[in-house]
């Protein structure tokens, strides 16, 4: 064997060495570059995510404060259309009675009328309120009273309603056209 063979077959384990060596610390470097930078994405992909949950917290502690205002303003109307509601019934009780039994007696004003005689209308005090053309009251049966009675009765509760629904919905969503914030529906 020729020394050089020797030489030139050490020189070449030599430079394979060196060569692996190298790229084994140029991929280190790269390696370390690589996991560098997947760290920054990390981080940055962690600190997004943070501030995703913080604003979504945030909106939910919103949305639960709202929430709870709301309810204390439909309880508080809650409490005020049913204080109304309970004086109005009882207040239309108590017509009701008086009409039924003719202690209150209904009204309605008339004009052109001509008087049967009996006293069903009464003549106006005004000039001109004499015979046929005059205008003047007329008191209404105490059945017919009540019925007519009952009719209004049964629109002011549906008035009554539609002032609950605008209310409600007025406390849930104040910012709805109609809706002054902080003052009643009425």
């Amino acid at each position: 064997m020729n020394k050089y063979w020797i030489t030139g077959i050490a020189a070449g384990v030599l430079g394979i060495a060196l060569g692996a060596g190298g790229t084994y610390v140029w991929e280190s470097r790269a390696l370390l570059a690589e996991q560098a930078a997947h760290a920054n994405d990390n981080q940055r992909h962690a600190n997004e995510l943070n501030a995703i949950s913080k604003t979504a917290l945030d909106a939910e502690q919103r949305a639960e404060r709202d929430h709870t205002v709301a309810e204390g303003r439909i309880a508080t109307i809650d409490d005020q259309l049913t204080k109304e509601k309970e004086a109005h019934e009882a207040d239309n009780a108590r017509n009701r009675t008086l009409i039924a039994d003719g202690t209150r007696r209904l009204r309605i004003a008339v004009s052109n009328f001509r008087a049967t005689g009996g006293g069903s209308a009464v003549a106006s005090t005004a000039p001109g309120g004499m015979g046929d053309g005059a205008s003047g009251t007329a008191d209404l049966s105490p059945a017919f009273g009540l019925a007519l009675f009952s009719i209004a009765d049964d629109a002011d509760a549906e008035r009554q309603k539609v002032i609950y629904l605008q209310g409600y919905v007025c406390a849930i969503r104040p910012e709805t056209d109609g809706c002054a914030t902080g003052n009643s529906v009425r």
